[in-house]
């Protein structure tokens, strides 16, 4: 076992450098992964431009999947080599929201990749409450998915879709993408996917949804109407735009839910008619974060009824961070994007 590592260290907005660093050494009740891969998430994009706090200095990356390297002596349930990954949010467990089964809204939540050390580093260091098994057979950059696909199973659930359900999903980049297929195994009757690029588009399509529309040369309430013979029964807006998060209110039915899962500027807001949610009993939901899903991920990725082998169309070393950022903001080509530690 070495004794440093190479790690991506944020000093602020816009200051991130490759470092050598130590290799962090696991606390009692601690694990220690080598980590293959870390997804790149828009939240890692929002720290690197400023948009969303973070405790600096720290290692981003909060979506990552690899094997123990090493436990501390009160581990229990892993051993060396074990495929794992991890919850990145961590709790109090002891307060009222913890308590009543609400953790995710814990005021104590303490985010892996944001306040404490990530995954874009060859190891990183988990408490073994937040560690879960992976299969043997579930290929590890795959099951950098566990996290994102976990937080769209709380969305999912929140959308409370029936079976027979008109849906549509806004925006069809990873999660978009994720929340369609889940609408269709929730029995959802019908999907659409709303989104300008015309490669999600078609990802969106061969993943298996009804219509995909273009929302800038498509009136997509025009159109979702005529394809539903009415609005839909639930909404779920995937990109946290102000424009997104007012389309949606204007594509749901009476009686319908609509999901706000996307991540919104702090300082955004949206215009709404009260009248109308009053009068038409429109549910609307903010969606956050991962409470008691990631089991349900993991095995939804196992038995490959979720497909993302597709999703990942760019990896890159720890050395190309300043690329792979520029390609997420840039590339429109670009869906997933992942790092790969050990990659040289």
């Amino acid at each position: 076992m070495k004794d440093r590592m190479r790690a991506i260290v944020f000093q602020g907005r816009h200051k991130f450098g490759l470092k050598d660093v130590p290799v962090p050494r696991p606390g009692e009740k601690d694990v220690l992964i080598k980590v293959d891969t870390c997804g790149v998430c828009g939240t890692d994009v929002h720290i690197y431009e400023g948009t969303f706090p973070a405790d600096f200095p720290v290692i981003i990356g909060h979506e990552f999947a690899g094997r123990v390297e090493e436990t501390g002596k009160g581990v229990k349930n892993f051993g060396v080599g074990d495929p794992v990954t991890v919850d990145p949010n961590t709790t109090c467990e002891q307060c009222e929201w913890c308590r009543k089964g609400q953790k995710h809204l814990c005021p104590d939540l303490v985010n892996l990749g944001v306040k404490v050390n990530g995954g874009f580093a060859e190891y990183a260091r988990v408490m073994e409450a937040y560690v879960y098994h992976l299969p043997e057979n579930l290929d590890l950059e795959l099951a950098s998915f566990t996290e994102p696909l976990s937080c769209c199973l709380h969305g999912i659930d929140l959308a409370q879709i029936k079976s027979g359900d008109a849906v549509v999903i806004l925006g069809a980049g990873p999660i978009g993408l994720l929340m369609l297929q889940l609408a269709k195994i929730s029995g959802a009757e019908k999907v659409v996917s709303v989104d300008p690029l015309e490669k999600r588009r078609n990802l969106a399509i061969q993943l298996g949804v009804d219509l995909a529309l273009d929302p800038t040369t498509t009136n997509i309430v025009n159109s979702v109407e005529e394809f539903f013979d009415g609005k839909a029964d639930r909404v779920i807006e995937c990109v946290g735009s102000s424009h997104t998060q007012e389309d949606s209110l204007a594509l749901i039915k009476p009686g319908g839910r609509v999901v706000w899962f996307g991540v919104a500027d702090p300082k955004a807001e949206v215009r709404i008619n009260p009248f109308n949610i009053y009068r038409n009993e429109i549910t609307v939901l903010g969606s956050f974060v991962n409470p008691y899903t990631t089991e349900r991920s993991i095995k939804l990725l196992s038995s490959d009824r979720i497909k993302v082998k597709d999703l990942v169309t760019h990896r890159f070393r720890l050395n190309q961070l300043d690329e792979a950022i520029k390609t997420y903001l840039n590339d429109k080509e670009r869906v997933k994007i992942v790092m790969k530690p050990w990659k040289r």
